[in-house]
């Protein structure tokens, strides 16, 4: 992928995920017109930029996206760079990638470039990726309901450890013994699963008390699957990616001019 196409990806993102909220904000009043202005500033095709914004649109549930397509490295690695970025920031380096793209020694864009790239592919398989977010925190409600009216097989007190970062959701502690469950969502009946290093990682050290529920049809009609000790009965692929995280230095040197 060059460079252009590895920018373009971080632009269709922003249109795909905040969508007349983005058209507005780069000053575009038609979906076609973005298209159009972005090829032009970054020098590819407009149905390029419209095919990778379709592309981006599975995560976001406001629009209808390629639900049963997989996704390439390239944009998971987009996805997932850019997923905890507010609105605000990721417009920033959307403004910066247009007005930049032709300054090919920017420090920011060279990085931008790097994060979202295919990297060294051993497979040209696609990825299917499972959203975080609004599905998994509709799965993780629809758990609770399931759990407070007796339809799941668990006894116990049921202890809400999404905000703790503990590698699962939810404990249920009964008189013997205490298990752990991590709670999946997906919005369709068919896709893969995405667990944190975390999450993986107490799943293989917890094994028979730690419990996989997924739950599929999230906003139809829910359908729930339980495994016990998911590390040793699914296989899983590790998949490293980079976040980005944009912050703003300031030197000593303009510290001094501004407190004088």
């Amino acid at each position: 992928m060059d460079s252009n196409r590895k920018l373009a990806h971080i632009v269709a993102y922003y249109l795909s995920r905040f969508d007349k909220v983005a058209l507005n904000k780069l000053g575009y009043k038609t979906d076609k017109e973005a298209f159009h202005k972005i090829a032009e500033a970054l020098s590819i095709l407009p149905n390029y930029v419209k095919f990778r914004r379709d592309e981006f649109d599975v995560v976001h549930p406001h629009r209808k996206g390629w639900h049963k397509r997989g996704m390439s490295r390239g944009v998971v690695n987009t996805i997932n760079a850019l997923a905890d970025l507010d609105e605000s920031t990721v417009y920033e380096l959307v403004r910066d990638i247009l007005s930049k793209f032709h300054q090919q020694d920017d420090p920011e864009v060279k990085q931008l470039e790097n994060i979202v790239s295919d990297g060294n592919v051993k497979t040209t398989r696609d990825i299917v990726y499972v959203p975080r977010g609004i599905t998994g925190r509709a799965a993780e409600e629809f758990f609770i309901g399931q759990f407070n009216t007796g339809k799941l097989p668990f006894e116990g007190k049921l202890k809400d450890c999404r905000d703790l970062a503990t590698g699962y959701d939810f404990s249920i502690e009964s008189k013997t013994k205490t298990i752990y469950v991590e709670v999946k969502g997906r919005d369709a009946d068919e896709g893969g699963l995405l667990f944190t290093n975390k999450e993986w990682e107490v799943a293989k050290r917890k094994r028979e008390d730690y419990y996989l529920c997924l739950i599929s049809n999230v906003s139809a009609v829910p359908r729930i699957q339980i495994l016990q000790n998911p590390a040793a009965r699914i296989g899983a692929e590790k998949y490293v990616y980079t976040t980005i995280q944009v912050s703003w230095t300031v030197s000593q040197k303009i510290i001094n001019e501004a407190f004088r």
